[in-house]
């Protein structure tokens, strides 16, 4: 798994750019770090969200993204900034910013989009928080910036990407607070409305996405697992948000009513086809399995365990939350020495009792990990799968145990797919169709690849969440 290394400024310099500066919206002196850090904090980590996360790979869907990116970026209070607009190939509904103008959204929010101003009032809300400083107003306050691992976290759970976040006080993951996304939202209606979009859009937009979470929400407690939703949302839903109304509302004064921007379906056009759920590039998890069909990989993981796929690792968490077990693949040239390979990612293990190899495997062990902080000890397993010149390195541990019994039988799990197999690891995408007279929801999730939960998928990515039915004629997404 890709880390990100520690960013660290030495203490005299942070002292010089640390203090109080004019926020660029409302010219008031405030508490935040300079321009010149939010630009080399951006251009710093930029390349690092890239190691970590995949560009979606559709030149024209990326130039659009981009296109309306700049457009809205022209008519901020920080058109000075170099802003870039990257689409990333990741399933989660998020969109999050970088300070210095660095803008990322996932093909997964925009799933849940049915037309181009959904996508505007996202990017906008993104735009604000770099036009007020949001990031650079919370690294100053957290006085984390002599040592900080600077990044981004994307609400995966990951332990790694959330400590990247502290920089800027896990805004990233959870959100800059009440007043600050308010404040996001209302500038994202300001240079939304100043491009001739309509700011209601900005609360549609939002009581979409809102829709999207609460159902994430229902399905995790029904799984027995946590999920994070887009940081941007309150925890009220839009429509019951008079200050959010009001603010979104205020915006409508920046319109030109004359000039509005057409809805001629080219947002629905551009998405048509694009990617849903999890990309076949990163591999496909049905139930407790999970199939790669480039890698020809196979794995099972114990049922009831919560799986969790990222570009690095794959990882599933016990339903008590009380043991991990994970996989990484690493390439090696053979033959390979088992334990000394263990014993180069894993200090730990030359420590190891209980060492042992398998036909099926190449080494598999127990070490006791104690943590220098707590003094608190830990056993951890670990194995090594090989095949021809690649290693999968699968390690488990616990709170107060390993996992014994359900970490050996993932490790022995581990092989290549059956031919009956690879069309369970092709990847899902969605279909543009246009409604036929007497088509239903139920009709129209029977038609997509989807699982137990079509008919609320449908309705979600359709914006008809929770009882919305297709009319005759009306372009509809399906997923195939």
């Amino acid at each position: 798994m890709s880390r990100f290394g520690p960013f660290i400024f030495i203490a005299i310099a942070l002292l010089l750019l640390q203090g109080c500066s004019t926020n660029p919206v409302t010219g008031k002196r405030q508490l935040a770090m300079s321009e010149s850090w939010e630009i080399s904090t951006g251009r710093a980590n930029h390349p690092k969200i890239m190691q970590e996360y995949s560009v979606y790979d559709d030149p024209e869907l990326q130039a659009y993204v981009n296109d309306i990116g700049q457009r809205l970026a022209k008519k901020s209070h920080r058109s000075n900034l170099d802003f870039t607009f990257t689409l990333l190939d990741s399933p989660q509904v998020n969109a999050f910013a970088l300070p210095g103008g660095f803008i990322y959204i996932t093909r997964g929010i925009m799933s849940y989009m049915t037309k181009e101003a959904h996508l505007a009032g996202v990017i906008g809300h993104e735009i604000g928080h770099v036009t007020a400083a949001h990031g650079a107003q919370r690294a100053a306050q957290s006085q984390l910036g002599t040592l900080a691992t600077v990044a981004v976290a994307i609400g995966t759970g990951s332990q790694e990407l959330a400590q990247a976040s502290q920089m800027f006080g896990g805004a990233l993951i959870s959100g800059y607070g009440r007043e600050q996304e308010l404040q996001s939202d209302r500038l994202g209606a300001e240079y939304i409305a100043q491009n001739n979009y309509s700011p209601d859009d900005m609360v549609g937009v939002i009581g979409i996405l809102k829709d999207q979470e609460l159902f994430a929400q229902e399905k995790a407690r029904a799984e027995g697992r946590q999920v994070q939703g887009y940081h941007g949302l309150f925890s009220t839903h839009p429509k019951n948000d008079r200050r959010l109304q009001e603010a979104v509302a205020a915006a409508d004064k920046y319109r030109d009513t004359t000039k509005p921007v057409p809805d001629d379906g080219e947002f629905l056009r551009l998405t048509n086809g694009m990617a849903y759920g999890e990309s076949e590039k990163q591999g496909i998890t049905r139930g407790n399995k999970f199939y790669h069909k480039a890698l020809d990989l196979f794995v099972e993981f114990p049922d009831g365990w919560s799986i969790q796929n990222t570009p690095s690792v794959l990882a599933a968490i016990a339903p008590d939350r009380s043991k991990l077990i994970q996989m990484k693949m690493d390439s090696v040239a053979p033959p390979v020495d088992g334990v000394r390979y263990l014993g180069t990612k894993f200090p730990q293990f030359r420590d190891a009792t209980d060492v042992q190899t398998h036909e099926d495997m190449a080494v598999a062990g127990v070490a006791t990990i104690s943590d220098k902080q707590t003094g608190q000890q830990q056993n951890l397993r670990v194995a090594m799968v090989t095949r021809g010149n690649q290693a999968y390195v699968i390690s488990g541990v616990g709170k107060s145990q390993p996992p014994n019994q359900e970490f050996f039988d993932v490790a022995k799990s581990v092989r290549r797919l059956k031919p009956s197999e690879r069309k369970l690891a092709e990847g899902r995408s969605i279909k543009l169709i246009k409604a036929k007279r007497g088509d239903t929801i139920a009709s129209l999730a029977r038609k997509s690849n989807l699982d137990k939960y079509a008919q609320a998928q449908i309705r979600l990515i359709n914006g008809l969440y929770p009882d919305g039915e297709p009319k005759a004629g009306q372009m509809i997404k399906i997923i195939q």
